[in-house]
């Protein structure tokens, strides 16, 4: 286990520019934004806010940068994933970690586990940080919004503590719905290295085009193509892909949410995420992402020359 917290380590000492000081950048942007707003009085609000909704308008505030946190942390797995499973090959060791008399598996599979647990954790420390800025943001802003009722401390506590067990919640299991997509980038980077990039979506690709001309043929493509308004009706693999490839609650969900009249209630939320989940698709997942854990360490080991 020491061996594992010690290559966890190198991968945070690696890669904490992507996933500590650029977020940190972007927080300071962020809030450098909003304080400038505030203090040109460029907010304006065209109705009566009070409690309840200055502390809805909070929570709102904080889904919607949780979304934004999450998108970019899935940006930067991805890079990561396209890199970090070929770095080794590159002369480009850190003190000891080069010597390190670990099987070419666990390297990897630490690797797979910093962008699993320890790097997205750090985007998640970034979210909780964006929501206190957001809170102290709302304080300031009585200064341009006089109509505006701060909500209390012990609001914004408890409001902080269930959104963030439900953005906790929901960026865990999408982390796992998605390992299977990263290992195989980070399998293919062992491979081609950053030719991963596009080739984790051109593979998939050539492959529902193979699909579809060996099952219907050119003509019937063609003839699919304009049934469907000029698109291609996608065939297996399009389907499975597209059918993995979404997560959660679907837009209508995220529209009936924001338009509801209803109190936030998070434990309703949580308790509806855990029922959308295919957990054996999950299952299958995570066991498809081990195998390709596996097969880029041996084409490690028996290929790749660190």
């Amino acid at each position: 286990m020491k061996a594992i917290a010690s290559l966890i380590h190198r991968e945070y000492l690696e890669h904490r520019g992507a996933f500590l000081f650029a977020p940190a950048i972007l927080l300071g942007l962020f809030t450098l934004t909003i304080a400038s707003a505030l203090a040109v009085n460029k907010l304006s609000v065209p109705i009566n806010v009070d409690m309840t909704s200055a502390l809805r308008f909070y929570e709102f505030g904080f889904i919607i940068v949780s979304g934004l946190w999450m998108a970019y942390l899935s940006v930067a797995l991805f890079f990561y994933y396209a890199d970090a499973f070929s770095a080794d090959r590159r002369n480009n060791s850190m003190l000891f970690w080069k010597s390190m008399p670990q099987s070419d598996f666990k390297i990897l599979g630490s690797k797979m586990l910093a962008g699993m647990t320890l790097l997205p954790a750090l985007i998640f420390g970034m979210l909780i940080l964006t929501g206190i800025v957001l809170y102290a943001m709302t304080g300031l802003a009585v200064i341009a919004l006089p109509n505006l009722v701060v909500p209390g401390i012990g609001e914004f506590v408890s409001a902080t503590a269930q959104l963030g067990l439900f953005a906790l919640i929901y960026l865990a299991l999408a982390l796992l719905w998605f390992a299977p997509f990263f290992a195989w980038v980070g399998m293919l980077s062992t491979v081609v290295g950053r030719w991963s990039i596009p080739l984790a979506f051109l593979i998939p690709g050539l492959a529902i085009v193979a699909e579809n001309i060996f099952v219907r043929g050119v003509g019937g493509i063609i003839g699919d193509m304009f049934a469907a308004g000029g698109r291609p009706s996608g065939g297996f693999i399009a389907g499975y892909l597209a059918e993995r490839s979404h997560f959660g609650f679907t837009d209508s969900d995220w529209q009936a949410l924001f338009l509801s009249d209803n109190p936030l209630n998070v434990a309703d939320l949580i308790q509806r995420l855990l029922a959308a989940v295919d957990w054996a698709q999950m299952a299958g997942g995570l066991a498809v992402a081990a195998l390709f854990v596996f097969a880029a360490s041996e084409y490690r080991r028996r290929v790749v020359v660190a």
